[in-house]
């Protein structure tokens, strides 16, 4: 059964408690409302679960593309590799001051209407970069195109969240990164091909089309997840759940972990009426909060240990993702590899397939190992269960890193890099897939907040390294560039270690602080 002690404060954590695969207590606890997302069949889920993937591909194809066309628009537009770079800095300034921005509204006035706005920027700046002609123009569009794109970076966390139980977010975590890996590396592949035989502003012509047909059809499809309950307060709880804060919960129940098995499953009233079409594809569906003390929750949230430790787990991978894809257009498009837009297109294509293994060593393979960890601990799953099988992305995230710029640097045959740069894309699938579910698990009552300073500090951070890619890569050379990245790259994915060890004491400690901040964002 669901048991909350002052010890362990698993009310803040707990999936399933069972003896047998076949019985879980579903968390978070559905009411019994026909309309609530988690209520929904499993065909209404993945349709619009499967909207949000589609405009997510879409979205990185356009925040990726860029640097594979970089060889033609120096010579079109007139622009240095340099102003290029500047550009990619632009785009995740746009993106980092997106999340502070646009992600709050989205929490006030409902998902639908995020998404519905975030496919038109995108659109509309899509079909302007086909026919930008100057430096300017670069600079703004990349701008607007980061602003776009991050609305949906932090807008399909709060989807999963919002349709799936605990012990399915895994698995649609996994299928979120490889849409974000789709989008950063498959279609810049195929869109690196078509600019060699058509020029690069018809791949954006054609990724304009894609946008604005998405967008006429997230008008008429995507429903919105935001649920408010039928009653003032909280959704109705199963009665073997208990509504206290759990510090209030006695110590006694401590023993009951695991002895006892409770059954819950989804039971709908069928008194409750179902929304109609017009009320499913409303535009907006607006509560109370205050808009400006809903800007800052995210830097209070930021603060807890197990999204700071997030942060810096994405931060981090993406700063390295940013390296990959201009390093492979600045250098592979230079002897001795001279390739062209498609040459360094298929470059993706090792990047892509590494991170396939790893969205499913994180996804449903992590799922498959935490349901077993909880067994052993008596049924009751805990957070930091979760990182357990970061061991392995650990050390193939470090070593790709090497491995590419080492075998770059010397001229060996494509096939190395590329190696490199699937064993990279393994570590950052499993390694973002694992601790993106620790925080939708941990903090699912301020999941958006979390995940808008976590996208926030990874594009701040990128901003930086954009600029310092090329006086980096000019002063101290290939190999050894890229062999510190990876040192580095060593020592912050070596930090789930003491999160595994001290993690628990660190969230039950500050756990007054957290509830705090759920009450102060109740109130907002």
């Amino acid at each position: 059964m669901t048991c909350f002690t002052s010890d362990n404060l698993t009310d803040w954590f707990t999936v399933e408690s069972a003896t047998d695969a076949s019985h879980f207590v579903l968390q978070p606890t559905p009411s019994r409302d026909p309309n609530e997302p988690l209520n929904w069949p499993t065909w209404r889920k993945f349709l619009n679960f499967g909207l949000s993937i589609a405009v997510t591909i879409a979205a990185f194809t356009n925040l990726s593309i860029q640097t594979v066309f970089w060889q033609q628009m120096t010579v079109d537009m007139g622009v240095t590799i340099q102003q290029l770079t500047n550009a990619q800095s632009a785009q995740l300034a746009g993106l980092a001051m997106g999340c502070l921005f646009f992600i709050p509204p989205s929490i006030k006035y409902g998902r639908r209407s995020a998404y519905i706005l975030s496919t038109a920027v995108l659109a509309g700046v899509s079909w302007w970069t086909a026919r930008m002609q100057s430096y300017p123009e670069l600079i703004i569009t990349m701008v607007i195109t980061g602003l776009g794109g991050a609305i949906n970076e932090t807008a399909v966390q709060m989807t999963i969240s919002d349709l799936f139980f605990v012990h399915h977010r895994g698995s649609a975590n996994a299928v979120y990164f490889t849409a974000v890996m789709v989008g950063s590396f498959l279609t810049p592949m195929a869109s690196g091909t078509q600019a060699a035989n058509q020029g690069w502003r018809w791949s954006y012509y054609t990724l304009s089309i894609c946008l604005t047909v998405l967008f006429v059809v997230f008008i008429f499809a995507f429903e919105e997840t935001k649920y408010i309950p039928l009653s003032v307060g909280e959704a109705e709880h199963d009665e073997a759940f208990s509504e206290q804060n759990p510090i209030e919960k006695d110590i006694d129940s401590k023993n009951k972990v695991g002895s006892e098995l409770v059954t819950v499953g989804t039971h709908t009233d069928p008194t409750i009426p179902m929304n109609s079409y017009r009320q499913c594809m409303r535009l907006t569906t607006t509560t109370g909060e205050n808009l400006p003390r809903l800007f800052m929750m995210p830097f209070h949230v930021i603060t807890l240990p197990h999204v700071m430790f997030t942060a810096l787990q994405f931060a981090s991978g993406v700063c390295w993702l940013v390296i990959f894809m201009q390093i492979i257009s600045i250098v592979f498009s230079a002897p001795p590899y001279n390739f062209n837009t498609a040459g360094i297109g298929y470059m993706a294509l090792g990047p892509f397939v590494g991170n396939i293994f790893g969205s499913i060593y994180g996804g449903p393979l992590a799922d498959w190992t935490v349901v077993r960890l909880a067994r052993r601990n008596g049924g009751v799953y805990e957070p930091e269960m979760r990182l357990y099988p970061l061991v392995i992305p650990t050390f193939f995230m470090a070593g790709g890193i090497i491995m590419f710029g080492a075998t770059a640097a010397r001229g060996m045959h494509w096939i190395y890099p590329s190696l490199g740069g699937a064993f990279f894309a393994f570590g950052l699938g499993a390694n973002g897939d694992i601790t993106f579910t620790l925080i939708i698990d941990t903090y699912r009552e301020l999941v958006a907040e979390a995940f808008i300073g976590i996208a926030f500090l990874r594009n701040a951070v990128s901003v930086g390294v954009n600029f310092a890619i090329v006086p980096w890569m000019t002063s101290m050379g290939l190999t050894n560039m890229f062999i510190i990245s990876g040192c580095i790259s060593f020592a912050i994915a070596s930090l789930f270690v003491p999160m595994i060890i001290y993690g628990k004491k660190i969230r039950t400690t500050l756990a007054p602080r957290y509830w705090k901040l759920v009450e102060k964002r109740s109130r907002i």
